[in-house]
């Protein structure tokens, strides 16, 4: 029996390697964050816009969590919602190849303070993701009364926000416009709130009830927070362009409560699960959801003049608890059932096309990825999270906390990277004993 029951069209799945290819790079483009943290010590948290904390950030953000996204979007809506992301085989590896190639120019002229870097990795980011953009918005027009097409679709919409801001402060550092510092909390904001936010509530309003057995979400949250979010994403945006502190605060202040009702109710359904065995993925998820609950109170201090949110360090660890904590969590969970699951699903579809069901014994999802491996990961993402909290307070002399807490965060996202490539060693395997029983002449995707 096929998880998600007869509403999701496995027949509309793109070929194995469109996904495959973003969810096997990123980790590893993430870690590199690490060494960029490791490299500079405790000069990275001089500031929040010091180069080396630029660069490190959009490593992680752009070359770890959307490298993700763009791969979870291009499998997830076809198959949620049974429409075509068109040209899905060359918009999925040129917006990839856009991506593996622009972060680290990206990086490397924040980091090093190199205009030609910063403009070429605008360049090269700006087209890979317009292309993307154009083709998924598309796309989700024809999914537009499914709740997670229509969150999708408000993700990408929010991208569109973020990258274009995100150029314009790419186009400011190579020299060729105003850097416009002024907008660079509406730009997290939209990135953290509008494109992370909206698109892991989308897709987890089918993969945590399909993965972790839990109750569904109320039909009221999956029809109504994710506009309801983005219109709050707006009124901020005009609130604090405009100058209007209260507009701003009113829409700051919907736009946590709007999510911490979310993580609320992902951790009352996770208490809900049918099936009691803990595995990875449920932990994963409920750092995340924590996380994202603590962000969203701090946020909310702030508003209240309780926090400073201002202050280096409050900023910092805001940044973490919302990237680390939450983003980088919550994926990775994802991503520990997404590929073993896909793994899985080929080759069945291999065996069932092929007559050989029963004939040929293959690896379940359990065999592709052992548990003791993602658990072990688990804990060095504590670690590395625990470290990176604690790093814009311990931060003294010559920077050897900061340092270490980079290591941490290379050996974590590393380690998940590996985790994966063993998922697809095995699936390679299996794929290869199947194949052996096929006739010579057989054609094969």
């Amino acid at each position: 029996m096929l998880p998600g029951g007869g509403n999701l069209r496995y027949d509309r799945m793109p070929p194995l390697w469109v996904p495959l290819r973003a969810f096997l790079v990123a980790p590893f483009l993430g870690a590199t964050a690490g060494v960029v943290v490791a490299a500079a010590g405790s000069r990275t948290l001089d500031n929040r816009f010091t180069g080396e904390l630029l660069g490190g950030l959009h490593l992680l953000t752009l070359g770890f969590l959307t490298l993700v996204m763009v791969g979870a979007i291009v499998q997830v809506l076809p198959v949620v919602t049974g429409a075509n992301v068109p040209y899905t085989s060359v918009v999925g590896p040129t917006t990839q190849a856009a991506l593996i190639l622009g972060v680290p120019a990206m990086a490397w002229g924040l980091a090093r303070g190199s205009r030609p870097a910063a403009g070429i990795g605008a360049v090269i980011l700006g087209v890979g993701l317009g292309v993307f953009t154009l083709s998924v918005l598309a796309g989700a027009w024809g999914a537009r009364r499914n709740v997670t097409g229509r969150a999708m679709a408000l993700a990408v919409v929010s991208l569109v926000v973020v990258a274009g801001l995100g150029v314009s402060f790419l186009a400011g550092h190579a020299g060729w416009g105003p850097l416009r510092r002024d907008l660079t909390d509406v730009h997290l904001g939209w990135a953290l709130a509008g494109w992370v936010g909206l698109l892991v509530i989308g897709v987890s309003f089918q993969v945590v009830p399909m993965f972790q057995v839990t109750p569904a979400y109320p039909r009221w949250i999956q029809e109504y927070l994710p506009p309801a979010l983005f219109a709050s994403l707006v009124l901020w945006t005009v609130g604090r362009i405009g100058d209007r502190v209260r507009v701003a605060d009113a829409g700051i202040l919907l736009v946590c409560g709007l999510l911490g009702i979310y993580g609320g109710t992902t951790l009352w359904l996770q208490a809900h699960r049918r099936r009691r065995l803990r595995d990875v993925t449920t932990d994963c998820w409920r750092l995340g959801m924590v996380s994202l609950l603590a962000a969203c109170l701090t946020v909310a201090a702030g508003v209240l003049g309780l926090v400073d949110l201002g202050e280096t360090r409050v900023s910092i660890t805001l940044g973490v608890v919302a990237i680390v904590g939450f983003g980088v969590s919550v994926v990775t969970g994802m991503l520990y059932k997404i590929v073993p699951f896909l793994s899985w699903l080929h080759l069945q579809n291999l065996l069932t096309e092929n007559h050989l069901m029963g004939g040929v014994k293959v690896r379940n999802m359990r065999q592709l990825l052992p548990v003791s491996g993602p658990r072990n990961q688990f804990l060095a993402h504590l670690v590395a999270y625990a470290m990176l909290l604690a790093s814009p307070w311990l931060a003294r002399g010559p920077g050897g906390w900061v340092r270490w807490a980079g290591v941490a965060l290379t050996v974590d996202l590393s380690w998940l990277g590996f985790e994966l490539l063993a998922v697809v060693s095995r699936h390679t395997e299996d794929r290869a004993l199947v194949e052996s029983h096929l006739p010579p002449d057989t054609p094969t995707v």
